[in-house]
């Protein structure tokens, strides 16, 4: 599954590092996309993915991080 989030605080190579990271925390995600231009990412996942879960995680890194869903 895919599932399309945008981030608008993402402005650099370092926030991206900062989500991949996180998201290394769970095993649902296959592969993580960010785009700094966009300021979108990208999961392809698993079926059952926490996804609210992985929401909290990366707000939970600050006020820049607000996730808003696309898709």
């Amino acid at each position: 599954m895919i599932t399309i989030l945008t981030i608008p605080g993402i402005h650099c190579d370092a926030c991206a590092t900062l989500i991949k990271d996180v998201s290394t925390d769970f095993p649902e995600i296959q592969s993580v996309a960010v785009d700094t231009t966009s300021k979108r990412v990208t999961l392809e996942h698993a079926d059952g993915f926490p996804k609210e879960r992985w929401i909290d995680a990366i707000e939970e890194l600050g006020d820049t991080y607000k996730v808003d869903p696309i898709s």
